[in-house]
């Protein structure tokens, strides 16, 4: 079983402001069937009124923007969320570069001197999920190349028995 905890820190109330920012509420709300004032308030952490599930996964859908999920499960004390159909997107090659870029930011951030605003800790762990979700789709594409190739996945499930049968694994 898990044991989800809530953090402390207000993760999703943050993806909730920088969501909105980040995109044309007017627009997005037509395209979500949202009144776009009604669409501001329940991104407004402020506000009493707070997104639904349904709402949550319509406005991802519509934007292909994981932010909110992000978010959420950021609450949750989770990783990112990793949308397996984003793998027909790139290559692997691409995913490892974007994720070394995510990485090589996060890493200037880090030995920065300059005082942590918020903006800048948000960015960081942007560029922290990012990074985690180009890893994944790069292994999501490793696994596909494996599985492309019946050889190759044989001689994969191969070595992997070896590996078990000697104790290795």
């Amino acid at each position: 079983m898990f044991d989800f905890e809530l953090s402390s820190h207000p993760h999703f109330d943050n993806a909730c402001r920088d969501f909105a920012n980040r995109h044309n509420l007017v627009k997005l709300a037509e395209r979500a069937g949202i009144k776009p004032q009604t669409l501001r308030n329940k991104l407004n952490p402020e506000q009493f009124h707070e997104l639904t599930v349904k709402e949550m996964l319509s406005l991802i859908a519509v934007t292909e923007d994981m932010s909110l999920m992000d978010g959420a499960l950021s609450q949750l004390n989770c990783l990112p969320a990793v949308a397996v159909n984003e793998l027909a997107t790139e290559s692997l090659p691409v995913y490892v570069m974007k994720a070394t870029s995510e990485i090589g930011q996060l890493a200037a951030g880090a030995i920065s001197t300059d005082r942590m605003t918020a903006s800048c800790r948000r960015g960081l762990l942007q560029n922290v999920n990012t990074g985690i979700r180009c890893l994944t789709l790069a292994a999501l594409a490793v696994q596909a190349r494996i599985q492309a190739n019946p050889t190759m996945a044989s001689t994969v499930d191969a070595i992997s028995g070896l590996g078990a049968s000697i104790g290795l694994s």
